[in-house]
């Protein structure tokens, strides 16, 4: 499971929530956890803890409003995962939500691009789980898969001369899933900041340019 990347989407075999639920959890999160173990609902890849040992996997579980949108931090044995995905495609997303011509069109011009964009954050849990995550501060959340620093320029330029309902938000994803933040990539790009947050499975640190062009050649 080593190819496995920040925000992919994992499911349990049965044994893994009889041993998630066992432990001393309060009343709200067993309601949780019940709700994900009967609708057979995804957990989602996070940042893993350096201590964590090789056989388990740092996993995260950002529930519905009706729960405050509380965060459970979980951890499972990778021999317990059943299968893996990824959140939803844009283009699932605008046209279960209808959102029109724009969102359709900014769809149409990553796909021309060449590039895979998957929305997660609210607008992708809401999608996943048909519960209610959005509300009127909600961002739309992209993590757009690049093969190098040029396709990313083109990706950062679709994306920033995109008018939506809402604003777009989210990562540049480079090959072997280290991320970017795509607004704090552009401001890099146009050197108005010397350094970018690096972000991948393991680790979390700043990168300068010159480091962000020999990971984005991989």
């Amino acid at each position: 499971m080593d190819s496995l990347t920040r925000n992919q989407l994992v499911w349990l075999d049965p044994a893994a929530w009889v041993q998630m639920e066992a432990h001393h959890w309060d009343e709200q999160a067993k309601e949780i956890l019940a709700l994900w173990r009967t609708q057979r609902l995804p957990l989602v890849v996070c940042r893993q803890c350096p201590e964590t040992p090789p056989e388990l996997l740092c996993v995260g579980l950002p529930a519905p409003q009706q729960w405050s949108r509380r965060r459970l931090a979980l951890t499972v044995r990778l021999d317990h995962l059943t299968a893996r995905d990824n959140f939803p495609a844009l283009l699932q997303v605008v046209q279960a939500n209808q959102w029109g011509a724009a969102a359709l069109e900014l769809s149409e011009s990553l796909a021309a691009l060449g590039v895979q964009a998957h929305v997660y954050g609210s607008h992708g849990w809401q999608w996943l789980t048909g519960r209610a995550y959005v509300h009127d501060a909600s961002d739309l959340d992209l993590s757009v898969l690049v093969h190098s620093l040029a396709q990313a320029t083109e990706v950062i330029k679709q994306l920033a001369s995109t008018a939506l309902h809402c604003r777009i938000d989210g990562e540049i994803v480079f090959p072997k899933g280290q991320a970017i933040a795509w607004r704090e990539l552009q401001q890099l790009l146009l050197g108005q900041t010397s350094q970018v947050l690096l972000k991948g499975r393991h680790t979390l640190r700043l990168a300068a340019l010159e480091e962000v062009r020999l990971m984005a050649g991989l």
